[in-house]
């Protein structure tokens, strides 16, 4: 007996000292995890999410290493070197590409295997990043050697919304990182007190599979200094209940109506006015409330997923970014008047503490909202914005189109270089007064280029 309470008394020190040693072997090889309120964003995607309820758990995913030589490449320059160092790696000499393989594809990828046997390139996957899913095919990957955290999205024929099988093309990942440049481009030279934008400064292609790679940037978010939601989240039966009510409400549609439905009709005053672009599908997949650390909404919006887009050519061809019209998606490029529309629920479940009458309000309220926005920006008067007709459909979008051929709005988009953040239109003429008021006050280098060219 004595024996035998030895060898217990002894397993029960050794149990904890081995729990420790396999802590430490992880810390060893994961010095880096996710941080608290990136992981808060994975939660929301997978948990609060009306058309599919996934696993927040950590997974480490798989990719190949394909070299750059073989692969179409568009990344900024300026990329944080962290994040491509997590892309990028020399092996030999050589620089490789770490393409990533989605763990619920079961298609997709094999294309890719194919490609790299048939180019004697090594086909068997690898393991390196922490990764987590979210609602879409898009993946939150964590470097666990620098930290580094981004959000990247390949083809897979299987997600967790209604839309299974999504091949991400390259075509579409070139359209993405045009429109990323643009906005990027325009918005830090603009004054935007609602819109906060998610770039994407990475794509990768593999040209004879019409096989994409994009990088999303994640913003300060792995720094724990804001919170995201998204806006399906705050649609959420339960979630938007709860966050309401952690803030002092206890009427959820009033205090969304606030915080999400009346910034996001400012966000996208401001980045239609300053881009002539709007979402071919504005959904709620698409949008997030930024919140402070106590989870406060702030007021500001962030928009995301930014290539698949209208844009209006009588503004976009005014600016030094036309030529990103050239061989735009087909059907997106129009000319006389602009189709806009905004989809709460759009694509997913209704809630119960949010009634029809009530969505419909939510539709009106976005544009009332916008339309006011719009005017103050643009110059073109509210009385011609709010005489358009909306068209609701109940739980889905809320639309209007808006003609572009008065006076007030050729004006506008006459003046399109000056609402990208530049002094003089493409024909030197000098940007007016009220479209100068809205460019940032920090952008010094355009101001004494102004006073030396002028």
């Amino acid at each position: 007996m004595m024996k035998f309470n030895s060898l217990f008394n002894l397993f029960l020190i050794l149990l904890p000292l081995t729990a420790c040693q396999n802590l430490a072997t992880r810390n060893v090889a994961s010095q880096y995890h996710i941080s608290n309120n990136t992981l808060q964003l994975v939660t929301w995607e997978t948990k609060a999410n009306a058309v599919s309820t996934r696993s927040n758990s950590l997974t480490r995913v798989e990719h190949y290493e394909i070299p750059l030589r073989i692969l179409e490449a568009d990344f900024e320059e300026t990329l944080d070197q962290n994040i491509k160092d997590s892309i990028l790696f020399v092996k030999n000499g050589e620089t490789y590409v770490r393409w990533l393989i989605n763990p619920e594809d079961s298609k997709w990828h094999l294309e890719v295997k194919t490609f790299l046997q048939k180019n004697g390139v090594d086909s068997e996957a690898k393991k390196f990043f922490d990764g987590y899913l979210t609602a879409s095919r898009s993946m939150i990957l964590v470097n666990p050697i620098n930290g580094a955290t981004f959000s990247l999205k390949v083809s897979t024929n299987l997600t967790g919304g209604k839309w299974s099988d999504k091949k991400q093309t390259w075509k579409d990942a070139r359209q993405v990182r045009r429109m990323s440049k643009y906005v990027k481009s325009v918005i830090h030279k603009m004054q935007t007190e609602h819109l906060v934008i998610m770039d994407e400064p990475l794509a990768m292609g593999i040209a004879e599979l019409d096989q994409g790679l994009i990088m999303r940037s994640l913003n300060d978010l792995p720094n724990d200094t804001h919170f995201y939601i998204p806006a399906f989240s705050i649609m959420h039966e339960k979630e938007g209940v709860r966050i309401a009510k952690l803030n002092g409400s206890d009427d959820p549609v009033k205090y969304w109506d606030k915080h999400l439905v009346q910034p996001l009709g400012n966000a996208m005053a401001e980045y239609f006015a300053m881009t002539g672009a709007w979402y071919d599908s504005p959904h709620a997949q698409n949008f997030l409330v930024e919140m402070d650390s106590e989870m406060k909404p702030t007021g500001r919006v962030v928009l995301r997923d930014l290539g698949d887009s209208y844009l209006l050519e009588d503004f976009v061809k005014n600016t030094n970014f036309a030529w990103i019209i050239k061989d735009w998606e087909d059907g997106k490029v129009i000319s006389g008047k602009i189709n806009t529309g905004i989809g709460f629920l759009h694509g997913n479940e209704s809630n119960s503490w949010l009634k029809g009458l009530e969505y419909k309000e939510y539709g009106w309220n976005f544009y009332r909202t916008f339309e006011k926005r719009f005017s103050d920006i643009s110059g073109v008067p509210i009385n011609e914005l709010i005489k358009t007709d909306s068209k609701e459909i109940l739980y889905s979008y809320t639309r209007k189109m808006y003609p572009t051929t008065s006076v007030a709005w050729k004006n506008y988009t006459h003046f399109a270089n000056c609402m990208n953040g530049e002094l003089k239109t493409l024909t030197g003429e000098k940007c007016p007064e009220l479209f100068l008021n809205l460019h940032s006050k920090i952008d010094c280098y355009s101001a004494i280029n102004g006073i030396i060219n002028n």
